[in-house]
C-alpha cells in the first residue's frame, strides 16, 4: 500500500496523526511524538521527549490544522528531515478533510444555543447506555427538566432574554452534574439527563441538587434586568426488559407531575 493510500484510510484526525507517526517511526526511528489542535480540543501522543526534536505548524490555504513535534536522542539528519517534510505534504489535505468532518458531525448534534449535545444526539446515546446497563448489569436512570413559566419570560422580556436563560439554566446543570453525566438539550426549555449507574434515589438526590443549584441563582439580561428562573424535574429509573421510549415517556410523565405539585420540584416516578 502506497503512503498516500495509507493516509487516506480514515476521516479521524487521531488516527491520521498515528498513521503519519508510524511512517515517519519505520523511517527514521521515534521515540516519542505529539499532537495537538487546540481548538478542536485533540491530543495525540505517545512515547516521550528526548533532547532532539522537529516541530511543524500545519496550515494549509488559511486552514489551521495543529502542531505535530516528532522527539528522538539522536539529532534528524537532513535526508530524514526532508523525508517528514514530503511525507507532511501527503497528510495535509487527509487532515483537514477529517477536521472538517468531524466539525460538522460536532455541529449536526450540538445545541449552538447552549453547546450542549442536541435531541439527535441523544437518541442514540440513550439507546446505547440502555444497552450498556443492561450488559453490565448496573442501574440506569433518565431525568427530564423543564424550565419553570418559560413562557413568561419570552412574553415580558422578549426572546433574546429567553435565550439568555435557557443558557443560564444550562450552564448551571452542567456545574452540577457528575463528570460522566450526559446531559441533552431536548428543545425549547426542556434537557434531558441520563445518569449512568444511579438508581432511582441516587437520581433523585441528584436532581434534588440540581432543582436546588438553579433556584439560588439569578439569571442577570442583557437589558439589565433580572429572572429567577426555577425548574421542575422527572426522574425515573430503567426497568427490566423497557426501551428507551418506555423510559423516556415515564419521565416525562413525573416531570408533569412535578409541575402539577407546584412547580420547582423533583418527582421520581
Amino acid at each position: 500500500m502506497n503512503l498516500l493510500l495509507r493516509l487516506q484510510q480514515s476521516l479521524d484526525a487521531k488516527d491520521l496523526i498515528e498513521e503519519f507517526a508510524r511512517l515517519i517511526n519505520e523511517e527514521c526511528g521515534l521515540d516519542g511524538y505529539h499532537y495537538h489542535h487546540p481548538s478542536e480540543a485533540i491530543v495525540c501522543q505517545s512515547g516521550h521527549q528526548n533532547r532532539h526534536e522537529l516541530a511543524y505548524t500545519l496550515r494549509i490555504e488559511g486552514d489551521d490544522l495543529g502542531e505535530f513535534k516528532a522527539y528522538r536522542a539522536r539529532p534528524f539528519e537532513e535526508a530524514e528531515s526532508q523525508y517528514v517534510e514530503n511525507l507532511l505534504t501527503l497528510l495535509m489535505y487527509p487532515l483537514r478533510n477529517a477536521l472538517r468532518y468531524q466539525q460538522a458531525l460536532r455541529s449536526a448534534y450540538t445545541d449552538p444555543l447552549t453547546g450542549l449535545c442536541n435531541r439527535s444526539n441523544m437518541q442514540h446515546q440513550l439507546q446505547r447506555e440502555v444497552s450498556l446497563s443492561r450488559r453490565e448489569n448496573r442501574p440506569m436512570s433518565l431525568v427530564i427538566v423543564d424550565i419553570d413559566n418559560f413562557k413568561r419570560v419570552n412574553d415580558r422580556f422578549g426572546h433574546l432574554s429567553g435565550d439568555k436563560v435557557i443558557r443560564c439554566v444550562a450552564q448551571h446543570l452542567r456545574e452540577s452534574l457528575r463528570d460522566f453525566d450526559l446531559i441533552f438539550r431536548y428543545g425549547g426549555e426542556e434537557f434531558v439527563l441520563v445518569l449512568s449507574g444511579a438508581d432511582a434515589a441516587c437520581a433523585g438526590n441528584i436532581a434534588e441538587r440540581l432543582r436546588a443549584a438553579v433556584a439560588a441563582h439569578t439569571c442577570k439580561l442583557d437589558g439589565g434586568g433580572e429572572v429567577s428562573p426555577t425548574i421542575s424535574l422527572g426522574v425515573t429509573q430503567l426497568r427490566e426488559h423497557e426501551d428507551p421510549m418506555a423510559l423516556f415517556a415515564r419521565a416525562d410523565e413525573a416531570m408533569y407531575q412535578a409541575k402539577r405539585q407546584g412547580r420547582n420540584a423533583v418527582c421520581i416516578c
